[in-house]
């Protein structure tokens, strides 16, 4: 039996082979084999003659995919049709979907398959309508992205109500702005693989004599809004001039953000580490860290956020969708407010001593633990089987 699984991520052919530069190795895909015989992926794909060595292998036994051009933007709204109709033979020869929402390609496969009435289910890992904000934008160009953000608001929503069942990566607040229809269940399932070794058995040493510092993991894109973390750690380096923050993550808003540390004249406390892959390599950022800050206009349920407290790391964050969700309102912030970040972090290393940040950490790990694989595993597995019994 056949699932196929429709997203649009972009992953790398290399002589045959996908890759990934994120987090979609071979295990991630395996999940679904532990239910279904063979896995059919509609993604796009970029061919490339060099292997870079920080990718993970996306391929694998069992695993089929099928590959999409890799554009972008305007190009690949308008031209998404003619993609998907020229592979449709193949899309088709399953069993049943999993539509990764958002998804352009999802949506299209979703209106020719009004007349097959294959059996779906969707996975919401993030919001179409939000990820369009940018405050950085002009008006001119902010009313396009709004009204574009207004359709792809539209076609998710139309794809949750009608599926067999599915999953949110939220608590709550995805459920409640994309719901599906009366008498069908869903699970909140984060789509993070967070192993039980992890995280931490208790909270993390706090020891500023040498250094303060701060980290974020996330795409250098508008959405994730680094900017404010670079104006609001200014503030904070005055006050306490022991200070480094690292960078990690790539993308086209990352220049600019280079260009802001330079005039700010911050450059020695700031490193740009670029894209790491492998949880061992992201925890050993974390565990150099005691403070991770996430600025973002908006989170479906940020799994950089969920690592980091599993580390036991002491988290801020914008007071946006899944955000809020995970952390306290003491350590949320205004989305767009850099000196209301520097004022509530400055005050708390100035007011907590080690063992009340040890307790903070403390917290933290307790809730991460509510994200450890095997218990998120049931979750899939249960929604995953009632697919399977639908076939």
């Amino acid at each position: 039996m056949k699932i196929t699984i429709v997203t649009d991520h972009r992953f790398f052919n290399n002589g045959g082979e996908l890759f990934d530069d994120y987090v979609f190795n071979y295990n991630f895909f395996k999940n679904y084999l532990d239910v279904f015989d063979e896995v059919d992926v509609v993604c796009r794909v970029q061919k490339v003659d060099d292997l870079d060595k920080r990718w993970v292998k996306s391929s694998g036994p069992g695993i089929n995919f099928i590959e999409l051009p890799n554009v972008h933007g305007i190009k690949w709204f308008l031209n998404i049709n003619r993609y998907i109709k020229q592979e449709l033979s193949s899309i088709f020869k399953t069993d049943c979907f999993c539509f990764r929402l958002p998804s352009m390609a999802a949506w299209e496969i979703f209106r020719h398959n009004r007349s097959k009435d294959i059996p779906y289910i969707f996975e919401s890992i993030g919001d179409p309508e939000d990820a369009m904000i940018s405050s950085e934008d002009s008006i001119a160009k902010r009313l396009p992205s709004m009204i574009f953000g207004q359709i792809l608001k539209s076609r998710k929503r139309k794809i949750v109500y009608n599926a067999e069942s599915g999953s949110y990566v939220s608590i709550r607040h995805l459920q409640k702005k994309y719901p599906i229809k009366n008498g069908k269940s869903t699970e909140s399932i984060s789509s993070i693989r967070l192993e039980n070794k992890y995280i931490l058995d208790q909270s993390k040493k706090f020891d500023f004599n040498n250094s303060i510092r701060f980290i974020h993991i996330g795409s250098f894109i508008p959405l994730k809004n680094q900017k404010d973390l670079i104006q609001s750690f200014k503030i904070i380096s005055e006050k306490y001039p022991r200070t480094q923050l690292d960078f990690i993550g790539d993308g086209p808003t990352r220049k600019g953000c280079e260009k802001l540390v330079q005039d700010l004249k911050l450059s020695p406390k700031v490193s740009f580490h670029g894209q790491v892959t492998g949880i061992d390599n992201v925890v050993a950022f974390l565990d150099k860290a005691h403070f991770f800050i996430l600025p973002s206009f908006n989170e479906g349920m940020p799994r950089a956020l969920i690592e980091a407290m599993a580390r036991g790391l002491i988290c801020f964050g914008s007071n946006r969708g899944g955000i809020s969700e995970l952390l306290d309102k003491d350590y949320l912030f205004s989305v767009g407010d850099y000196k209301q970040i520097a004022n509530k972090l400055t005050w708390l290393i100035k007011n907590n001593s080690t063992s009340q940040l040890e307790e903070i950490s403390q917290r933290n790990i307790f809730k991460a633990k509510n994200f450890e694989n095997d218990k998120l595993q049931i979750k899939r597995f249960k929604l995953l089987n009632s697919l399977r019994e639908l076939v």
